[in-house]
């Protein structure tokens, strides 16, 4: 009876202890793709398989596996299957990307991106920046309203894009009205408007300055 005890007692100890081993979860490696569809006059994109488009004049984060990986945006409206951008990219695990499409459906245009200094905020601010997506405009120039000429963006050439910059964010301020202008004169183009109650505290956006010449939109993108 007392053998019997002690191999009931040894085969709970050994049971306890394999309950009790680590077990070893082997995580997917993933990076993030944001792409921005600023593409003036083009339809609804979409990404390989993936069931969420990219609307025209809006933007989607997708999931990437890592390694070199094929980025293929097509429209596929009405039947067609016409491709917006395919280039093979290189993903890390954990990396955060950025794609923007402007120009039109017969010329698009694209800036890639690798996200190296996305920043967090700790005060009422959130973080802009601006990129130049108007094929053969002027350089640009942007200000918050009621701050300088320039003040926020000096000048920005044709597909650069500018750095985070903090904005305040305190709801006694209201609106944030960000101001275009050409870099050269001065002159007002477009503004855009975040307003009071949706401002991203603690977040970042970009503000995509899109179109054409004399018919310039603004897009926002949430870099959450």
């Amino acid at each position: 009876m007392k053998m019997i005890f002690l191999s009931i007692m040894m085969l709970l100890s050994v049971l306890i202890l394999a309950s009790c081993k680590k077990q070893d979860i082997k995580l997917t490696p993933l990076a993030s793709l944001l792409v921005t569809n600023a593409v003036s006059g083009g339809g609804n994109l979409v990404l390989g398989t993936n069931a969420v488009p990219v609307y025209n004049n809006n933007f989607q984060t997708y999931g990437m596996l890592t390694g070199s990986r094929e980025v293929k945006l097509l429209d596929t409206a009405v039947g067609i299957n016409k491709v917006y951008y395919n280039q093979t990219k290189d993903f890390v695990n954990g990396g955060m990307y950025s794609l923007f499409l402007g120009g039109t459906p017969a010329a698009v245009e694209s800036v890639f991106i690798k996200e190296e200094n996305i920043p967090s905020h700790t005060a009422d601010v959130f973080g802009a920046r601006v990129i130049n997506l108007v094929t053969g405009g002027a350089p640009i120039s942007v200000n918050v309203q009621g701050s300088p000429n320039g003040s926020f963006v000096n000048s920005l050439a044709h597909k650069a894009i500018s750095t985070f910059k903090d904005i305040s964010s305190l709801a006694a301020e209201g609106d944030k009205v960000f101001e275009f202008r050409n870099a050269a004169t001065g002159d007002l183009i477009t503004s855009f408007t975040v307003p009071g109650y949706d401002l991203p505290r603690f977040r970042n956006i970009t503000l995509v300055f899109a179109g054409s010449v004399d018919n310039e939109s603004i897009i926002r993108t949430n870099n959450y």
